[in-house]
């Protein structure tokens, strides 16, 4: 127990002094959606990507955006590719997509993404879900790949870093990586979403881990829990009542480092149905570990963007994750309508002073 209370306040100290990324708003910004939006689209019948492009993740390196993003075709068969632009709003795929692919063996034999990427000094760390059997749903793993380059070679860790918790825990079903960030200090923050069987789509929520060196990691854990589904592990955000519309589970999380703490985008659904995840809510942290939401959530809904309300069925939108430029924050998303089975990326964007 005393370890648990040393480890609980030394996560505390760590996070709350660290250094900021952003200016911090006081307020969730006031999303406006992309007129040009889908920005990128499912590839031509048969190529690696035809069916859905999954869960985005930004990038800005130099002069150039990248948009990584998990895509998936028709063979169930899933990978991670990117896009490159040169204004963050007109995409290209990478030719030389997808840059990273599940090999037949081990832990990632069948699935790997989606893949969130951060930079440790020269190099390139990737980290992404893996499933090893045939399994239309994500994997009880996380593993983590090296490149010096966005475009690869990508080289994979011989064993995931992170898995999901025992059966009889919260996270016991499957573990996926939303953001990954570094700290001034050199400290490795990741949130992940976790839950148990995907097929009932409840009690999905958010946790987080922390790492010195980016490959060994360690759960957040309350010593205040102690029995099943908390004993190994705590998640940090968890669903609201039933009837809210975030009653059934929240997951996908995007973090950004402000100067008084850390504030989260993520996506929640009011029932258990994964095609009516319609929204996205604000939450925020002064030690990364105890979130306040929002009290006016939701704060981007799917009614706000044309086109995912543009075939005249219900239309649903998740996975945010923001890019914070001089005066204008661009949130990207996954967005598509209820009775299609296609997936796309938009974007919405805010201004900020």
């Amino acid at each position: 127990m005393k370890k648990l209370i040393k480890h609980s306040i030394l996560v505390s100290i760590i996070l709350f002094f660290a250094g900021c990324s952003q200016n911090h708003f006081p307020e969730p910004l006031n999303f406006r959606a992309f007129e040009g939006n889908p920005v990128l689209s499912p590839g031509e019948p048969g190529s690696w990507d035809d069916l859905f492009l999954w869960t985005p993740q930004i990038v800005s390196d130099g002069d150039k955006f990248y948009l990584f993003y998990l895509g998936g075709n028709v063979a169930g068969r899933m990978a991670i590719g990117f896009a490159e632009s040169e204004d963050g709003f007109h995409f290209t795929k990478y030719a030389g997509n997808p840059v990273l692919s599940p090999d037949n063996t081990g832990f990632d034999a069948f699935t790997v993404g989606p893949g969130m990427v951060v930079k440790d000094d020269s190099l390139w760390l990737m980290y992404f879900n893996a499933q090893e059997i045939v399994n239309f749903a994500p994997g009880r793993h996380i593993g983590r790949a090296t490149s010096k380059l966005l475009e690869g070679p990508w080289v994979k860790d011989e064993r995931p870093v992170i898995s999901s918790g025992e059966i009889g825990e919260w996270d016991a079903g499957f573990i996926i990586p939303s953001t990954v960030l570094k700290l001034i200090d050199g400290t490795f923050i990741m949130f992940y979403s976790g839950g148990g069987d995907l097929a009932l789509l409840a009690d999905f929520y958010v946790g987080m881990a922390t790492s010195h060196d980016g490959k060994n990691w360690r759960k957040y854990n309350s010593p205040e829990t102690t029995g099943h589904p908390f004993a190994d592990s705590d998640p940090v955000l968890t669903s609201g009542n039933t009837g809210e519309w975030d009653g059934a589970f929240v997951w996908m999380a995007n973090v950004t480092k402000t100067n008084e703490g850390f504030e989260m985008y993520y996506s929640a659904s009011a029932v258990p149905d994964r095609k009516e995840i319609k929204n996205i809510g604000y939450a925020s942290s002064t030690d990364g570990n105890h979130w306040k939401k929002y009290s006016q959530n939701p704060v981007y809904l799917s009614i706000q963007d044309p086109f995912v309300n543009s075939s005249g069925t219900i239309g649903y939108l998740e996975n945010p994750s923001l890019l914070f430029l001089d005066t204008l924050c661009l949130m990207y998303y996954e967005c598509g309508h209820q009775q299609l089975d296609k997936s796309y990326l938009g974007i919405a964007t805010a201004h900020y002073k």
